[in-house]
């Protein structure tokens, strides 16, 4: 029987564990900056926070917790979390420095069950504020 998201065992990022694998393109070498929009979740678990990892290329996974500090404290919880229910969004950032320009794969790797990704925004510099992030990258295979 396979476990429920939420009964499944915690991974340690890296290897052959759980993973998604997105490849890109850049332009410049530099700082990036990965924003993750996941659905809202309570930290279930007690244990200060839901992580997930995100690497670039062969780099070790950085691991991020979906659960800032100041939103684990109640007086700052519910504002917060009344404006992610409503957005159906929780965003949650991590920065990386990718030393080369041209292709890499961006890995999004499961730490924590009970994480789900809607959508990854990578800004290089440059992104414009917008409600719920930009529209997809046109992905034309082959060119």
């Amino acid at each position: 029987m396979t476990p429920f998201p939420v009964t499944a065992e915690k991974q340690e990022p890296g290897g052959d564990s759980p993973h998604l694998a997105y490849h890109l393109y850049v332009h410049e070498p530099g700082e990036v900056e990965v924003q993750a929009y996941l659905s809202p979740a309570f930290d279930f678990t007690g244990t200060g926070g839901l992580r997930y990892a995100v690497s670039f290329d062969d780099a070790a996974p950085q691991i991020v917790n979906m659960h800032d500090e100041g939103s684990l404290d109640p007086d700052h919880f519910r504002p917060a979390w009344m404006g992610m229910v409503a957005d159906n969004i929780q965003i949650s950032t991590s920065t990386h420095v990718l030393e080369t320009p041209g292709e890499h794969v961006l890995k999004f790797w499961m730490v924590d069950p009970g994480v789900v990704l809607q959508k990854l925004v990578v800004d290089t510099g440059g992104l414009k504020p917008s409600y719920l992030g930009p529209p997809e990258s046109f992905f034309r295979p082959g060119e």
